[in-house]
């Protein structure tokens, strides 16, 4: 029966025994609600502190890894990764140590920590930009299987460019120049303002075969 069927009395008995039976359960949602509020701002606060944290220890870390031997900063790394997990600071971290295995010319070490970085799932154009890092790094290494993988993993046409150019590296390692050709000339195509583009040219010029 609706409520606006009773006189002005009878509904203000009902709406009182009504909060009479109920009181328990609506004060225990207000409570909650409340807390809840209280508890996922303070989460909030907690998680910024968390960050603050971890953008600061990383202008550290990045001296560490930029003065220190590769080793001594991976030990250092670790422990970061340890204290605040594989967040964007140490994704760019990582990132920063594979340049210095690459300068002290271990390619296997650098592949360890791009692949390190990409297991904290950046965002995809990082993510590809290290894709793309990787599959250069398995070709010079030999591993062309994994180098081809990498590069399928590639979507953006931003990166074509890249993309191709490695692909025809791949096939010149395979000797198949005329692979390497068409990948070539493919990002020439694509590469309209390519910093690379000298070199690209100069790799064509050496795969070039006759038709």
């Amino acid at each position: 029966m609706a409520l606006e069927e009773y006189d002005d009395y009878e509904q203000e008995q009902i709406i009182k025994d009504w909060l009479r039976q109920n009181w328990f359960t609506i004060f225990a949602g207000i409570v909650l609600g409340i807390g809840g509020l209280w508890g996922y701002a303070k989460w909030q606060n907690a998680q910024q502190t968390q960050n603050n944290h971890a953008a600061a220890e990383y202008q550290k870390l990045i001296q560490v890894i930029e003065n220190q031997t590769p080793e001594d900063a991976a030990e250092v790394l670790q422990r970061y990764d340890d204290e605040y997990g594989v967040n964007y600071y140490a994704i760019k971290a990582h990132m920063t140590l594979a340049t210095r295995w690459l300068e002290k010319g271990d390619i296997n070490q650098a592949i360890e920590q791009y692949q390190t970085a990409l297991k904290a799932k950046p965002g995809k154009p990082m993510a590809e930009m290290i894709r793309l890092r990787l599959a250069r790094l398995f070709v010079d290494n030999g591993q062309y299987e994994s180098a081809q993988e990498q590069l399928s993993l590639v979507q953006s046409q931003a990166y074509e460019t890249m993309v191709e150019e490695i692909k025809g590296d791949i096939f010149v390692a395979e000797n198949k120049l005329k692979k390497a050709q068409d990948a070539y000339q493919l990002a020439l195509l694509s590469g309209e303002g390519y910093s690379g583009k000298a070199l690209l040219e100069m790799k064509l010029s050496d795969v070039k075969v006759d038709e």
